[in-house]
């Protein structure tokens, strides 16, 4: 039985964090529901960087917070759009079962996030920037499921599999 306070060791007969099943010979559907939010994530980011980098400025503002406006929202909107093709680019090996490209993937959802939120934050974006955290949220719980991680293990490899514990 699992233990009552968390710890930084994992109880191994903790049901909820074990794989009890068997990997059969097509992805798990955790994954498959990851690789279709991932890409619904990468057209949010894609499409609410090409529609900032179309608004600009606002026109009522004076030059000096134009210039700051337009260069912080520029990054955020560079930063999307290329997280939004690295994001794409590594889901379509989802279905392979690769190892790096969806510790890329965490990587860049790990960096979009913080994009996003800086950008909301500092007001260069808008409330997609939330929508656009929680869908590529979604996608990172959903790739590092149990089933998705005994998938990815049993396709690419897993170091540990011989070693007994």
């Amino acid at each position: 039985m699992a233990g009552m306070f968390p710890t930084f060791v994992a109880d191994p007969n903790d049901r909820n964090r074990r794989f009890h099943g068997k990997v059969g010979p097509t992805w798990p559907a955790s994954l498959r529901a990851a690789y279709y939010v991932a890409l619904a994530g990468a057209v949010l980011l894609l499409l609410t960087g090409m529609l900032m980098l179309a608004s600009g400025a606002p026109k009522d503002a004076d030059a000096e917070f134009a210039q700051a406006f337009t260069t912080n929202m520029r990054i955020v909107a560079g930063l999307d759009i290329l997280l939004g093709l690295t994001i794409a680019g590594c889901a379509a090996f989802f279905e392979r079962g690769a190892k790096a490209p969806r510790r890329v993937f965490a990587a860049a959802v790990a960096v979009a996030v913080f994009v996003n939120m800086a950008g909301f934050f500092i007001g260069v974006a808008g409330w997609a920037a939330f929508a656009v955290t929680l869908v590529l949220v979604a996608a990172l719980f959903l790739a590092f499921r149990p089933a998705a991680n005994a998938y990815v293990d049993e396709r690419s490899g897993d170091l540990w599999r011989s070693v007994e514990g």
